[in-house]
Formats: C-alpha cells, sequence, structure tokens
C-alpha cells in the first residue's frame, strides 16, 4: 500500500513546509492555473523565479540523496573493512591453532618414536639378560654335571683308598703276625 505523502513533493531539507494541493483537491486547480498563467503570461519574471525555485528544490534533494547515498556508502565501506580485518583476524587465529595443532602432531610424533625406541632398546636389553640367563644356566648345568663326574670319581676314589688302606691294615697286621713267630 503506497503511503501518501501530504507535504509538496517539491520540498527540500530546508525548505517550508507547505500542505499537499491534492490533499483539498487544489492540485487540478493549481495545474489549470499554472498552465493558463504560463499561457497568458508566456514568460513572466514570477515563472523563472518559480523554475529557478524548482531547480533550486530538486538540487537540493539531489543534494540530499547524494549525502545520504555517501553515508550509505561509508557505512557500507565501514562494514566491509570491519568484516575484513575480522576475517584477517580469524585468518591469524586459524594459522595459529594450525601451527600449534602442527606443532603438536610433531611433539607427539617424535615423543611416540622415542617410546618406540625405548620399547625396543628394552626388548633387546631383556633378549640379552635372557641369553646370559640361559648361558649361566648351561654353565651351571655343565658344572652340576662335572661335580657329579668328580664325586663319582672320588666316591671310586674312596672305595679305593678304603680298600687299600683294608689291604694294607691286613698286610701290617699279617706283617706284625709273622713277626712274632
Amino acid at each position: 500500500m503506497e503511503k501518501k505523502n501530504f507535504l509538496s513533493p517539491m520540498e527540500g531539507p530546508d525548505m517550508h513546509k507547505e500542505l499537499n494541493p491534492e490533499l483539498f483537491g487544489e492540485k487540478k486547480v493549481a495545474k489549470n492555473t499554472a498552465m493558463d498563467s504560463v499561457s497568458a503570461v508566456g514568460t513572466s519574471p514570477n515563472s523563472y523565479l518559480n523554475t529557478d525555485r524548482q531547480i533550486f528544490e530538486v538540487k537540493a534533494q539531489n543534494q540530499a540523496l547524494a549525502d545520504q547515498l555517501n553515508k550509505v556508502v561509508a557505512t557500507v565501506n565501514e562494514l566491509i573493512k570491519t568484516s575484513n580485518i575480522k576475517f584477517e583476524k580469524q585468518h591469524h587465529l586459524l594459522n595459529r591453532l594450525e601451527q600449534s595443532h602442527n606443532g603438536l602432531a610433531t611433539e607427539a610424533g617424535q615423543k611416540i618414536t622415542q617410546l618406540s625406541q625405548r620399547v625396543n632398546e628394552r626388548k633387546s636389553f631383556d633378549l640379552k639378560v635372557q641369553e646370559m640367563v640361559d648361558r649361566h644356566n648351561n654353565v651351571i648345568k655343565s658344572f652340576e654335571v662335572r661335580m657329579n663326574h668328580l664325586q663319582k670319581l672320588l666316591a671310586e676314589k674312596e672305595a679305593q683308598m678304603i680298600s687299600s688302606q683294608a689291604a694294607l691294615n691286613e698286610a701290617k697286621m699279617e706283617i706284625a703276625r709273622l713277626k712274632r713267630l
């Protein structure tokens, strides 16, 4: 629905407000009288003044529109500038976040690699310790076998010595008996 303007269409920002002639049906009469006066008078000084006034009002309206347009353009430019600044800040924040993420990922990768190396070193150390324990057990088993063999030899030698001692004692007794005889 179109809004009716009750003020004269030729009003400018600094002009006095006049009632719209359409409001009371005077516009048709005003047009007819203006046309009659133009045709009757032709080019009167009042028509020049009226035309000059209308030109001035149109220029004033154009200037007001230009000022409003400049304000809108300035506002839009300011919004664009603000948006660009915010975009740049967000872009820098995103870059810092990516750098931080990449740094953390690299650090985590390095720590995982170090941990993996330590685990591998530990496994290698455990294998070496197990090999040493196995060798020690083999040495102990070999020693036990030798000890058992030496104990058997010792037992045999003791048995020989006991039998030799018994034979010697018997021989002494035999000699002592023979001496007495």
